[in-house]
């Protein structure tokens, strides 16, 4: 094994060797753009909401997003246009998939 791959007093990374963060493509934004419309998020302010909370940084544009937002943002869009599990009865009543005794 090479000793010289886990030298702590090696030579630091240059700029070009690290990642940084890419900007949002237009696809992308036509992406996020067609899931709100198909979830039927339609205010601004409701979109800003969905975006920062995944964010978790103030962004005042679409535009403004990095490409690794998108998604979480697209996740957290599609979680809000399921529909909500029912709440009444308990657990076992709710669940959705059959047990061994559903089966005897």
């Amino acid at each position: 094994m090479d000793n010289a791959t886990f030298d702590i007093f090696a030579e630091p990374l240059k700029p070009q060797d690290v990642l940084e963060d890419i900007s949002i493509r237009e696809d992308q934004v036509q992406q996020l753009r067609d899931a709100f419309a198909a979830a039927g998020i339609d205010s601004m302010d409701e979109r800003r909401a969905v975006i920062e909370s995944c964010t978790v940084r103030p962004v005042s544009a679409i535009r403004d997003l990095l490409a690794k937002d998108v998604r979480l943002v697209l996740r957290r869009i599609e979680e809000r246009s399921l529909p909500s599990k029912p709440t009444s009865g308990s657990a076992w009543d709710n669940r959705e998939e059959d047990t061994w005794i559903d089966k005897l």
